[in-house]
C-alpha cells in the first residue's frame, strides 16, 4: 500500500503543479508587474501563516515521541512569516492585505481540524513542494525584477534547502501510521492542499 499512496499523491501533484500556472510562469519569463507581485506579497503571507498554524496543530497533536521535534518545526515555521514580510516589504506589498475569496479557501483548506495524518498529510504535500517552487521564485526574482540575496529573498532561500528536510522527516512519519490509515483519504488531504494553493494563485 505504501507505494502506492506516495506514487497517487505524486499523480496529485502533477495534476495541480503550481509551477505550470500561469502566474509563475509568468513570475519566470519576467513578465509580472510590480503591482502583481506586490498583490500575491500579500496573499500568499496568509498561506505563510496558515502553514505555521498547521504546522503547530501537527505537533499538538502528535504521540509524545514525536511532539519535540514537531514543535521545533512549527516555532520555525512561526518564525519564517517575519522572513515573509521582507518579500512582501521588498515588492511593496501589504502585510495586513484582505485575503481573497481564493486566498482564504486556501488557509481554509491548509487549516482544516480533519484528523491528524490529515493534517500531516497536506503539511508533507506543501512542503515537498516548496523546494522547486522557492528556487523558481528566487531565480526570477534575481533574473528578472532585481531582487538578489537579501531580506527580499531570504524566505525562498531558506525553504528552497529546509523543507527538503521537513518534507522528509514528514513522510516517515506518515509511513509510521499508514497501516492504520485509509489510503483515498491520504491521497485526498494531499490533492486538497495541492488544489488550494493553485486557487490561491487564481485570485492574484
Amino acid at each position: 500500500m505504501s507505494n502506492d499512496v506516495w506514487q497517487r499523491i505524486e499523480d496529485a501533484r502533477g495534476r495541480w503543479n503550481v509551477l505550470e500556472h500561469p502566474f509563475y510562469v509568468r513570475w519566470s519569463e519576467g513578465k509580472l508587474s510590480r503591482e502583481e507581485l506586490a498583490r500575491y506579497s500579500g496573499q500568499y503571507r496568509h498561506a505563510t501563516a496558515a502553514i505555521a498554524r498547521l504546522s503547530s496543530a501537527v505537533a499538538d497533536s502528535a504521540p509524545e515521541a514525536e511532539r519535540a521535534e514537531l514543535r521545533r518545526h512549527a516555532e520555525e515555521e512561526e518564525a519564517h512569516i517575519a522572513l515573509w514580510d521582507g518579500f512582501v516589504e521588498a515588492v511593496g506589498g501589504e502585510v495586513a492585505a484582505v485575503p481573497t475569496a481564493e486566498t482564504k479557501e486556501c488557509v481554509d483548506t491548509w487549516t482544516a481540524s480533519d484528523g491528524r495524518l490529515s493534517q500531516l498529510v497536506r503539511l508533507y504535500a506543501i512542503e515537498s513542494s516548496q523546494p522547486a517552487i522557492s528556487a523558481t521564485k528566487r531565480e526570477g526574482l534575481a533574473a528578472h525584477y532585481g531582487i538578489g540575496d537579501g531580506p527580499g529573498n531570504e524566505y525562498f532561500r531558506v525553504h528552497e534547502h529546509a523543507d527538503v528536510e521537513h518534507a522528509a522527516e514528514g513522510r516517515s512519519l506518515i509511513e509510521a501510521h499508514l497501516a492504520d490509515a485509509d489510503p483515498d483519504e491520504l491521497v485526498a488531504a494531499a490533492e486538497s492542499a495541492f488544489r488550494a494553493n493553485w486557487r490561491l494563485l487564481d485570485g492574484v
